[in-house]
């Protein structure tokens, strides 16, 4: 029976026991540098329309942060509020509302405090913002809740005529965000209840609120309206007192009143309808002329559209067309993938034509040339000038779940740290993430391809200052760059793995032999007997 410790063991020497506590010690520190953690406040942010606010974040433990890439964004979907990097504020991704309104506290950077002060506060900046950042090696990021309130104007009480044995009050307030709380007391502080109660927004997104009551000649003392905002805990208050002999006297005389619009309504109306039945009669008459040329405007209409459909026809029949000549063999290209760029997180395969993602990082050196923080690799081979096609193929299970983007980039494109992907910055490529197909550009747009291509052609025109994307399986266009500014850079393809359990290939890019005077007679590449697009050259049955 194994005795426990101080019982009969050995124990460590002094020398020993303190070498043994130094590399614990060793150890946990370099966890602790490795890490990477942001703190927010902790509680919600109050603050009122028109006033500057600051919302605070900050690393933990403290650290130098000028050299972080630090991102404010609303709501965890990528809304830039305010994007910093390397001691630089960049403005080119935020949003429209918050241009020349925000400021990154540099005070506090090198204590690690990320604040960020936005001036003039609007209720639309009333929400969550997300405070992100990010190194080569690590990201972390901290919610901070912003509540935006504002406090209007003094009720306004008015009378809106007799109605149901008593005196309709109107009460209306504007300048309130949020939407306040409207309420009715009578002279001991009970509630009444309001007979409506409507509200709007100005362009602003100030509310305004109207409420009425019935006050009849029983109750005592002056009415009152209460608009509260229930956020600040503030209220804005109005009372109105009406003598008990305006109640007996009202009804008389205000029925009489009522009565007069009434005969006014009556004969009135008796009048138009005499006018309306003999301008009814001249309208019949000019209808049926109408009617003869809405029904010739529509012929000419409906050969107008039939043009319009030739035309479109054509246009395609053109396009497929140039879409073939690109596809020459003396423009197709051999690529292959450069492992020295590649992801530590990606695997390329011994003759460097696919790539996947594996869970443990590879062992391979930290180079200037290395991507370190997104999963991209790029090709071997450069371009400058030409016209040049290669095809590339996603294999794996579950396609549809899977992140994946193809496409080139300069050969100067950053390699370390976050950068948004898009023409700006050196990338041109079309993303599938999110069951969702899209071309980076700047914003993004959505492509609707059903089924989403796995096979696609990607052709640059260093000449042209082109980058277009073909699905290989039908010959349609997917999407094309036009007036990319290479400024006569080298070009080099480029790829992104999102997800495990696929990989990317670069396929034999040579399509059967064909001489330029067979292109315009060859059949469409979605007809089962063409093998222009089909790299393996063999007809579907």
């Amino acid at each position: 029976m194994g005795l426990p410790w101080g019982c009969g063991r050995p124990s460590l020497t002094g020398h020993a026991r303190g070498l043994l506590t130094s590399l614990v010690t060793l150890h946990l520190l370099r966890l602790g540098s490795a890490q990477l953690r942001v703190e927010g406040p902790g509680h919600p942010v109050t603050a009122t329309v028109g006033q500057d606010v600051v919302l605070p974040c900050h690393l933990s433990p403290q650290r130098d942060a000028h050299s972080l890439d630090v991102r404010w964004i609303r709501d965890r979907i990528s809304k830039t509020v305010h994007h910093y990097r390397n001691g630089e504020d960049l403005y080119g991704e935020q949003m429209g509302a918050y241009s020349g309104r925000t400021e990154l506290v540099r005070d506090g950077l090198s204590a690690g405090s990320l604040d960020l002060r936005i001036t003039g506060l609007r209720p639309s900046d009333d929400g969550q913002y997300v405070c992100t950042v990010g190194d080569a090696d690590a990201y972390a990021e901290a919610i901070v809740e912003l509540e935006v309130s504002a406090t209007g104007a003094d009720p306004h009480l008015s009378l809106g005529g007799y109605e149901a044995g008593g005196i309709r009050v109107l009460c209306r307030s504007a300048g309130w965000y949020p939407l306040p709380q409207l309420l009715w007391r009578d002279a001991r502080g009970q509630h009444l209840s309001s007979v409506s109660q409507t509200h709007s927004q100005d362009q602003e997104g100030l509310f305004e609120i109207e409420g009425a009551v019935i006050m009849t000649g029983s109750m005592e003392g002056p009415l009152s309206c209460v608009v509260r905002n229930n956020h600040l805990q503030q209220e804005r208050k109005f009372s109105l007192h009406i003598a008990a002999p305006f109640f007996h006297n009202a009804q008389p005389w205000m029925v009489a009143l009522a009565l007069v619009p009434v005969l006014f309504v009556v004969s009135i109306g008796l009048g138009v309808y005499l006018f309306r039945k003999q301008v009814a009669q001249s309208r019949e008459l000019a209808a049926k002329k109408d009617a003869k040329l809405v029904e010739k405007s529509a012929e000419i209409d409906e050969k107008a559209a039939r043009l319009d459909e030739q035309a479109a026809e054509l246009e395609t029949q053109a396009a497929e067309l140039a879409w073939r000549k690109f596809l020459l063999p003396h423009n197709t290209v051999k690529v292959t993938l450069d492992p020295d760029t590649a992801h530590p997180d990606l695997v390329v395969s011994q003759d460097n034509s696919s790539v996947r993602r594996e869970s443990k990082r590879q062992r391979v050196p930290d180079t200037p040339e290395r991507f370190n923080y997104r999963w991209c690799v790029l090709g071997r081979e450069e371009f400058k000038e030409g016209r040049h096609c290669w095809l590339v193929e996603v294999e794996g299970e579950e396609l549809q779940y899977s992140g994946w983007a193809v496409g080139v980039a300069r050969a100067s494109v950053e390699r370390k740290g976050w950068i948004y992907w898009s023409p700006e910055e050196g990338i041109w490529a079309v993303q599938y993430d999110e069951r969702q197909l899209m071309s980076l550009t700047s914003p993004r747009t959505p492509l609707s391809l059903s089924p989403v291509p796995t096979r696609i052609w990607v052709c640059l025109d260093c000449t042209q200052g082109q980058v277009s994307f073909i699905n290989a399986d039908n010959g349609v266009e997917i999407f094309t760059f036009t007036a990319a500014s290479f400024n006569g850079k080298s070009i080099r393809p480029w790829f992104w793995l999102g997800t495990k359990r696929i990989r990317l290939c670069l396929r034999d890019s040579t399509p059967k032999t064909i001489s330029p005077a067979q292109v315009d007679s060859c059949p469409s590449p979605a007809t089962p007997s063409s093998h222009l697009l089909d790299p393996a050259g063999a007809a579907q049955e």
